[in-house]
């Protein structure tokens, strides 16, 4: 299985190369699968970490306070993926 940024870059290369429509809706349709598939995946995780976020978290550290929207689980998990080595 290829990488989704493999993936992305075969779409745009073959979007643009000269194959046949048959091909190219094949391509369309793969980079559109990923793209909903990230999307969904990212809905998903984001909806379990705000349960996990405002269930675990705030009861354990008094510091802490409840996620008010996924949005802020979304911005959570893209910042802890910014700093992490």
């Amino acid at each position: 299985m290829s990488s989704p940024v493999a993936n992305v870059a075969r779409m745009t290369v073959e979007g643009f190369a000269d194959t046949t429509p048959a091909q190219k809706k094949e391509v369309y349709a793969d980079g559109l699968a990923m793209i909903l598939a990230f999307v969904i995946s990212l809905v998903i995780l984001a909806f379990v970490g705000k349960l996990l976020w405002n269930g675990v978290v705030v009861e354990l550290f008094s510091f802490a306070k409840p996620a008010k929207s996924f949005m802020q689980i979304v911005g959570l998990m893209f910042f802890i993926a910014l700093i992490r080595p």
